[in-house]
């Protein structure tokens, strides 16, 4: 909940409403109308002026800070621009190099705000609504407030912020429908047209005339001439209604000129009824028009059912954000995980080859301990191979001699070595045993002699005794190469050709 004073500022007078803002309703509390003494002027003196009304104020027992400031439509500028269809976030910048080249005062001695009015079917460019106003006016009328302690809130134009209040309290389809807004203040007529709640165009103009019935006529011809120069906004469409702001009684006459000149319906709006007036007999409100503009900035405030335009808070192009120490960032963070990635599948693949190592030493020194364990058994066959391809005669040999002995029931050796002199290929058998008789060992040396050998004689040294074979025997014999077998050719007989 927030409170407010909404004022429609006049170099001459002050109308304003205080009011409390809660969501989307709006509770006023009273309505007011002060004069400026004549020898206060607030465009000149602007902190004695604000020191008066302090205590006017007070004694309205008013005490809040939030201020809300409507200027008269006739005390600003407003014009419809073109510009090209650039996207949005370009289109106050373009409003304001347009704004530049149309406008009689320099562009710092004002202050501007925009609102970008619908796309035309057919037109590439845009129209944008630019409202202006003199800085000095402006600054003079925030500056009276401030020297008060009061805070200035926003700061519009009267004729729009009534759109914004009819849209708000308004029977009247919300205005969907192309909608004339008439309201007369003092000695200015301020018209406004509306489309499907979209302000196209406003306008103010003085009346002169103290005769009512010239300027009611007046009035008629103002609004023609109004509607004509807006035709082209409202692309072949005509005023569905007119909407007259203030008292019904005192318009009668006026709105059935109205309503036979253009032929629609004409309603009335009087934004004197909801407030609670403190107006004195000596300071009548002769326009209750004039509290429409301050109850459109009530309106606007509580929720806003159209654009409006906002001298202190203009409509700005949206700052981009600065997103190259984000891209910085991310892109430095990106690498990170890069390296943290690579590092850490290095250190994996690294430790997975450490054990693949450790494996590999456990399998190679199992291995190396079982040739450790089996290195004498692996000796022992080195030795026997080396002996059995050194004295592979020799083993043939002894594998011959097994079949010519004979069995032990006739003789048996005691004592056998065979052995072949190096560089030589005849080996040489000496062996002593016993035999049954003698005629066993001549079969012996006979059976030695049909297998290759060359038996020596040889008388038998042994000393041993055995009953069973009484016949001790020595051998020595010598083991033949093998004999080629070599049959000659018969030689060809010669032929005696005579």
């Amino acid at each position: 909940m927030a409170d407010y004073l909404a004022l429609n500022w006049e170099k001459s007078e002050l109308t304003g409403i205080e009011a409390t803002v809660s969501g989307s309703a709006v509770s006023i509390k009273q309505s007011f109308h002060i004069v400026w003494p004549d020898e206060l002027n607030p465009t000149q003196d602007p902190i004695s002026a604000g020191s008066w009304l302090k205590n006017e104020f007070s004694r309205l027992n008013i005490s809040v800070k939030n201020v809300l400031i409507s200027f008269p439509r006739h005390d600003t500028t407003i014009r419809v621009l073109e510009i090209p269809d650039v996207p949005i976030e370009e289109v106050p910048e373009i409003v304001r190099f347009q704004a530049a080249t149309k406008s009689s005062v320099p562009l710092g001695q004002l202050l501007l705000d925009h609102l970008l009015l619908p796309v035309r079917e057919g037109k590439e460019a845009r129209d944008v609504l630019v409202a202006s106003i003199v800085r000095e006016l402006h600054d003079q009328a925030v500056n009276t407030f401030q020297s008060m302690g009061m805070d200035v809130i926003s700061t519009g134009v009267s004729a729009i912020s009534v759109a914004e209040w009819i849209a708000h309290v308004g029977t009247f389809d919300k205005m969907s429908d192309p909608t004339l807004i008439v309201n007369q203040v003092d000695h200015h007529l301020e018209m406004s047209l509306v489309n499907d709640q979209q302000l196209l165009f406003t306008n103010s103009t003085s009346m002169t005339s103290a005769d009512r019935e010239v300027t009611e006529q007046s009035m008629i011809t103002e609004v023609n001439r109004f509607l004509l120069a807006s035709s082209s906004q409202l692309a072949g469409q005509k005023t569905k209604q007119i909407i007259l702001i203030g008292e019904q009684q005192a318009q009668q006459s006026f709105s059935k000129k109205l309503s036979d000149r253009f032929r629609c319906a004409v309603e009335f709006v009087d934004p004197s009824l909801s407030t609670k007036s403190t107006f004195s007999d000596s300071h009548p409100l002769e326009y209750p028009g004039v509290l429409a503009g301050p109850m459109g900035m009530l309106y606007s405030q509580a929720q806003k059912s159209m654009e409006v335009v906002d001298f202190l808070n203009p409509h700005k192009a949206e700052v981009k954000p600065d997103r190259r120490k984000l891209q910085i960032g991310l892109g430095v963070a990106g690498v990170v995980l890069i390296f943290m990635t690579a590092l850490f599948l290095t250190q994996r693949r690294v430790s997975d080859l450490d054990e693949q190592i450790v494996e590999r030493q456990n399998i190679q020194n199992g291995l190396n301990e079982l040739l450790k364990r089996g290195k004498p058994t692996l000796e022992s066959v080195t030795l026997i191979e080396n002996w059995e391809h050194s004295n592979s005669k020799s083993l043939k040999v002894l594998n011959e001699l097994d079949t010519v002995l004979p069995g032990t029931d006739r003789l048996y050796l005691s004592d056998m070595s065979l052995n072949r002199s190096a560089g030589q290929s005849i080996s040489r058998l000496r062996a002593m045993g016993h035999a049954k008789d003698d005629l066993d060992v001549r079969d012996l040396n006979r059976q030695l002699s049909n297998d290759n050998y060359r038996v020596h004689p040889k008388r038998s040294n042994n000393s041993t005794f055995d009953s069973d074979y009484p016949v001790p025997f020595e051998i020595d014999a010598e083991r033949l190469p093998p004999q080629v077998n070599t049959q000659q050719k018969p030689k060809a007989e010669k032929v005696n050709k005579s």
